[in-house]
């Protein structure tokens, strides 16, 4: 689970940098509707994202062996929710900036950063180009809604996880049909309290209870590991369908919907693809956990590195990135390849230079929930 969330994460540096180059999916820079960023995108981010919080349900469930409540829930304000602040107010406006500059921005950061907090409706908005929006929120969150979704969502869980049994037999007779059988409640649930656009708060709900209920279970994870390749070629096959349908679709005429047209076939048609993209994530998590059961069950100073600094890394890699992307675009115009290999590359090693910094600085280090 340590390698499966740390390879997650890392994909946040292909899956930023590519969505400055896709038409799919909103960023904070918009420069290209390139079909190999678009195909990227597509690949990863029904359920890429969505691992993490089942993931953290798992991790959960473990770390309660050892922990209290108390404890646990000292850790979740240390580790999530004073970063999420610090992150709000230290790191975000940071990448914001380098976004307002390339939008034609002429004043300063300090000045930018006190609009931020003290008139932030004044700033929705303000550039935009063609068909996208390069500031669409006036809370300064971006990517640190992860982090604000799973301190929610970990007390949410926590009055199911207080009268739960660990060792109920139940959980032990669940099945690969059985587990499938969940992309129901997915499916619904992921309709319900969008706080953050096209991110249900009930759906990472569901993902993390599932995790920490069904699959941090030892018998399902065997099972999931005996049954990873057809689960696994599974999600792949329905995963390229659904991008070829995708792509298919890009450039028709999908903006002329109106309110009048809201019919009963339009209401299940749009349940009926809702379900699809729940069952590619379904699909995705059963058989993603399978085969790191499999292949996955090992660790070196480079894996234990890497799992040991992966929140850092995911609160500091969006500054690098849009920072990055700011001068290289300028830089090096037109030369999309040279220009996503550069900003990825150089991103990361400034993200771990970053980390390794605030990690010699006890009082930022404690901020962002960074141990030794």
């Amino acid at each position: 689970m340590d390698n499966l969330r740390w390879i997650v994460i890392l994909l946040l540096f292909p899956y930023h940098t590519l969505l400055i180059y896709s038409g799919i999916g909103s960023y904070y820079f918009h420069v290209a509707n390139n079909i190999f960023a678009d195909t990227f995108i597509l690949i990863f981010a029904p359920w890429f994202m969505q691992l993490l919080f089942v993931i953290a349900g798992i991790a959960t469930f473990y770390s309660l062996k050892k922990r209290n409540i108390t404890q646990y829930l000292k850790e979740r304000v240390s580790k999530l929710l004073i970063p999420l602040i610090a992150g709000m107010i230290l790191v975000i406006p940071f990448s914001v900036y380098f976004v307002f500059l390339f939008y034609g921005y002429t004043g300063n950061f300090i000045d930018l950063w006190i609009s931020i907090f003290t008139n932030p409706d004044h700033i929705v908005g303000i550039f935009t180009t063609s068909n996208h929006t390069a500031i669409g929120w006036s809370l300064p969150i971006g990517p640190l809604w992860f982090l604000l979704y799973l301190f929610i969502v970990s007390l949410l869980a926590l009055p199911l996880i207080l009268n739960h049994d660990k060792q109920n037999y139940i959980i032990k007779k669940f099945t690969i049909p059985k587990l499938l059988l969940m992309v129901f409640p997915l499916t619904i649930g992921n309709y319900f309290l969008n706080i953050f656009p096209e991110k249900s708060i009930i759906g990472f709900f569901l993902l993390f209870v599932f995790g920490y209920f069904l699959l941090s279970d030892d018998t399902v994870q065997q099972k999931l590991e005996k049954h990873r390749w057809p689960l696994f070629i599974s999600f792949i096959i329905l995963l390229t369908i659904y991008i070829q349908l995708v792509l298919g679709g890009i450039g028709s005429s999908t903006n002329t919907t109106t309110a009048t047209s809201l019919s009963l076939s339009t209401i299940i048609y749009g349940f009926l693809a809702n379900s699809y993209i729940n069952l590619i994530m379904w699909l995705g998590m059963l058989g993603i956990i399978g085969m790191g059961k499999h292949y996955l069950e090992f660790k070196n100073k480079a894996t234990i590195y890497l799992s040991s600094v992966s929140f850092p890394i995911y609160i500091f890699q969006i500054v690098w990135i849009n920072m990055f992307t700011y001068y290289i675009i300028k830089w090096i115009p037109n030369q999309i390849a040279i220009q996503v290999i550069l900003i990825m590359v150089l991103s990361f090693i400034m993200t771990i230079i970053n980390i390794e910094v605030i990690r010699r600085i006890p009082l930022i280090k404690t901020l962002f929930g960074m141990k030794n």
